[in-house]
């Protein structure tokens, strides 16, 4: 691929940004959703964690900032969302979207921050935000409702396989499997490898089969 020196449009600095008070019940917004780190702050007797979450609209070029103010729990790591306040939907309904739990599936929600930040930077790509009518009357700004989430979901690894596993399957490998079990030596993949050399030697199996079985002897794990 050539570099024509193009520079990604999520780098320049000529967004607009925008806040969660300028958001009118109704609307709603698409965009690249990441949470960032909290500051706490004393408030009486108990601390309160300020963070917020930048949702990164593309297609109009503007940033949205949602600001939290949250109870904080030093000991455990966890903020607090209680049913109605801004933080409580966009848990409730983030949940609701990814993993299909009821919307006020609970009167409240303890979350762990670092998890939760961690998750949604790591697996959410982009959501698509309503403004919701708050509850509270006195309230400065909308609710927040998750109406959708792009989950990033990371490849299927498949399971390590035993030598023993593989040889039921190839022919080849089960001869050496086999022949070590006989003669009492371990077996491992080195031991399996050796066996397969000395048959090649032998003339007991071609040069096609050797490599093949040593190649099918890569996706082993270690171990009988």
């Amino acid at each position: 691929m050539l570099d024509f020196g193009l520079i990604d449009s999520k780098d320049m600095n000529d967004y607009e940004t925008k806040y969660l008070t300028e958001l009118s019940p109704g609307d709603e917004i698409t965009g690249e959703i990441v949470v960032g780190e909290f500051k706490t702050m004393p408030i009486g007797k108990r601390e309160v964690a300020e963070f917020y979450i930048i949702i990164t609209d593309i297609k109009n070029r503007t940033k949205w900032v949602c600001e939290f103010t949250t109870p904080y729990y030093p000991e455990t790591d966890n903020i607090y969302g209680k049913n109605g306040d801004v933080f409580y939907n966009l848990i409730d309904s983030l949940n609701h979207v990814v993993n299909k739990t009821p919307l006020n599936w609970h009167d409240n929600y303890s979350v762990n921050f670092s998890r939760f930040r961690q998750t949604v930077n790591k697996c959410v790509n982009s959501v698509t935000v309503k403004a919701l009518q708050p509850d509270n009357p006195d309230a400065k700004t909308v609710n927040l409702q998750i109406l959708y989430a792009n989950v990033i979901t990371e490849p299927e690894i498949n399971p390590p396989v035993s030598i023993y596993e593989l040889a039921q399957e190839d022919p080849i490998l089960l001869m050496a499997y086999a022949h070590l079990r006989n003669k009492g030596s371990r077996i491992t993949v080195e031991n399996i490898a050796f066996e397969l050399k000395a048959s090649f030697d032998d003339g007991k199996i071609t040069e096609q089969g050797y490599h093949s079985a040593l190649h099918v002897l890569k996706k082993v794990k270690d171990g009988v």
